[in-house]
């Protein structure tokens, strides 16, 4: 039934209607439960089943529908990735100054604010809405290499979820090593410690003899980070704006930008940064 609903490509799911009973409606609890769980590796959200229709339909056609383009890696992931940016920036004169806490933004200029929209509350001193996002357990494991094991796995009965990223790029771990990363979402009123075990307990089915194996392990948990989830009758049109008024603009994974997860980031990064220049230049011809 899950295959079935990935060929409905042209299928538009509603806003206003949770996913679960929409998709009840069309293919039948048991699968709608599956496909809510299957969803819940970019959701990291134990009941993804009662967010928006279209929110997780689109999701769920992106994830695993038969028309998106596949997934592209970036040898030396994303720190390869970061310092290029930094080598492009500075590069462009930007200064690029760390380990400085700031209390206040400046006031004589356009200020994009890319942090956690906790943090931007106290600094800005705006009511920024706080939004809906996941909580689940993370799970990194390090272990030498055996051909027993297997490279992307969905647990369509707990929503969690494993994937090795050496057998993609071999240069992020030592020589004859392997690495996987794990999640699973915490459900309602369960304990982190609770959430682990169930989650080690998906380890022991996807990486067999790990315990023996592993030369690296470490476990979190990550609550409230993991981008933006709309509830029904919401869009990211609702989601706090970019644009927060006398030059401010927000960027992350929780405010109005399209996109999941680290798209939001990189869009309403773009959106505030298109609108910064904008102001700016705006601002220069009104002094000229």
């Amino acid at each position: 039934a899950m295959l079935r609903a990935q060929a409905r490509t042209r299928l538009t799911a509603p806003v206003d209607i949770d996913f679960h009973t929409w998709a009840t409606e069309r293919w039948g609890e048991r699968t709608a439960t599956r496909m809510a769980n299957a969803i819940s590796v970019v959701t990291y959200d134990a009941e993804t089943g009662r967010l928006s229709a279209a929110f997780v339909w689109d999701l769920f056609q992106r994830v695993l529908g038969t028309k998106v383009p596949a997934v592209r890696w970036v040898r030396g992931g994303w720190q390869r990735t970061v310092d290029r940016m930094v080598t492009r920036a500075t590069g462009l004169g930007v200064a690029i100054e760390t380990g400085s806490r700031l209390d206040s933004v400046p006031t004589d200029g356009p200020v994009i604010v890319a942090t956690d929209l906790d943090s931007a509350r106290r600094l800005l001193g705006d009511e920024i809405p706080r939004g809906t996002s996941g909580f689940a357990a993370l799970l990194d494991i390090a272990v030498a290499k055996d051909r027993r094991d297997r490279s992307l796995v969905f647990d369509l009965d707990e929503g969690g979820f494993h994937e090795s990223y050496t057998m993609q790029d071999d240069s992020i771990a030592p020589a004859g090593e392997s690495l996987y990363q794990l999640q699973m979402p915490v459900r309602p009123g369960e304990s982190r410690d609770a959430a682990h075990h169930r989650l080690e307990a998906f380890a022991d089915a996807t990486i067999p003899d790990w315990r023996s194996r592993k030369t690296f392990h470490r476990k979190a948990t990550a609550k409230n980070r993991t981008g933006a989830l709309d509830l029904p009758g919401t869009t990211w049109h609702d989601r706090p704006a970019v644009d927060r008024g006398n030059g401010v603009y927000l960027a992350g994974d929780m405010v109005a930008a399209p996109g999941m997860r680290g798209e939001i980031s990189i869009n309403s990064a773009l959106i505030a940064a298109e609108s910064a220049v904008a102001a700016l230049r705006t601002r220069t011809v009104s002094g000229a």
